[in-house]
């Protein structure tokens, strides 16, 4: 098997010949533990993410507000099965912090023996065949419905090497992980700085060295305009970029892809370089674009651009992005499909610095704006890098032997 095609068959795998075979009934055991539940007892609860995303608390119940009361308690290094859930990936290792949580009759806890590592599984299970396991030991007629038939599942094979290697192999993945953790806080504290300079330096709490004009206030009708200009790709001659809602990603002003105008059918607002782009469609979602070329958007798209020369573009991309800003829109028509109403947003109360603080307020957002998606693509890196790994280290590939690589 190349590692440019990815199998879900098992025997499709070129495990080493040293690998030992089993099958999971011979490595895993079901564990039930009781829990006597006690009405003014405090009991941690626990859910398993999907995805291989892990555990995390439900929080604290006494005893006589939980519902379900066939708990059972897990232990650090229990292997969880959500029954209802795992064709989705939700199945983890209990870690240290969740030692004497409690699950519903709706989990399996099960107990490694001394052939198999807690941690080496906890990736093992991630694989692609190991992911076909799942699904075809369960049943039902909807994905969201199927009951998982432990017993079917723990007669599946596998192949795994010895104890030694498991350990290396997770230990290898582990720091992979921590990388990962590593630079997803700093990501977040990169977003949190953002936030603190958007809530200072938008208005004026906060001034850059060398500033010390008065700031203006106006309206937001005053100053920036709502593009009216609509293309009908139909008889249009012309090609365009088409950006759709679903192209650009939430809260980062990042476009993920577009279409073209010719393929679509209804109308579309026409933008311009140097435009900003503000889905009115779901307001919370938080979806800016600044346009750096000429195109087309969804009708969901409000295309907006500075109406006097007392606002520049670039600021005005950070505007749409603040606090104030998204507040207004939020306050929507409809429910099911909330809108933002452009005739209420335009009466906000915005204050503006002359243009020269405006172009260093701008500049300095941008830097932090192109610090946050470089570490952003970073991370995207290693999340590639650590799939590759667990292709290569846990069907044996490559081969680790006392910390080294062959």
């Amino acid at each position: 098997m190349s590692m440019d095609k990815i199998s879900y068959d098992y025997k499709d795998y070129p495990f080493p010949e040293n690998w030992r075979e089993y099958k999971l009934n011979q490595l895993l055991e079901v564990v039930e533990r009781p829990v006597n539940m006690i009405d003014d007892q405090e009991y941690c609860l626990i859910t398993i993410k999907r995805n291989f995303g892990g555990i995390e608390s439900r929080g604290k119940l006494t005893g006589k507000k939980i519902l379900v009361k066939n708990q059972f308690e897990i232990r650090e290094g229990d292997f969880i099965i959500s029954k209802r859930q795992i064709v989705h990936g939700a199945c983890a290792v209990v870690p240290k912090n969740y030692e004497g949580a409690t699950v519903s009759n709706e989990y399996d806890v099960m107990n490694f023996n001394n052939r198999l590592l807690s941690l080496f599984f906890d990736y093992y299970v991630q694989l692609p065949f190991m992911r076909r396991y799942f699904y075809i030991n369960s049943d039902g007629v909807h994905v969201e419905k199927l009951r998982f038939k432990t017993d079917d599942w723990l007669r599946q094979r596998i192949r795994v090497p010895s104890i030694i290697e498991q350990q290396h192999i997770a230990s290898i993945l582990a720091t992979s992980d921590k990388a990962i953790r590593l630079k997803e806080q700093l990501i977040i504290e990169k977003k949190r700085q953002k936030k603190w300079l958007m809530q200072n330096l938008l208005t004026g709490k906060k001034r850059l060295s060398g500033f010390k004009s008065d700031w203006q206030k106006f309206e937001v009708g005053q100053v920036i305009s709502l593009s009216s200009k609509k293309i009908n790709p139909i008889i249009e001659k012309r090609v365009f970029k088409c950006i759709e809602l679903e192209h650009i990603e939430s809260e980062t002003g990042r476009l993920l892809g577009s279409t073209i105008s010719s393929m679509q059918k209804s109308n579309k607002n026409y933008f311009k370089n140097g435009d900003v782009l503000f889905g009115k469609l779901r307001p919370y979602l938080k979806k800016f674009y600044y346009a750096t070329h000429e195109g087309v958007c969804s009708s969901e798209i409000w295309v907006l651009r500075p109406n006097n020369k007392n606002l520049l573009p670039q600021y005005l991309y950070y505007i749409v992005q603040s606090s104030q800003f998204i507040e207004k829109c939020c306050v929507s028509s409809g429910s099911k499909m909330p809108r933002a109403d452009w005739d209420y947003v335009l009466n906000l109360v915005i204050l503006l610095p002359p243009l020269s603080e405006q172009t260093i307020i701008a500049k300095t957002l941008a830097i932090t704006d192109r610090a946050i998606d470089l570490h952003e693509k970073q991370l995207e890196e290693l999340k590639k890098q650590k799939k590759a790994l667990m292709q290569l280290l846990l069907t044996g590939i490559v081969r680790v032997n006392t910390g080294k690589v062959n």
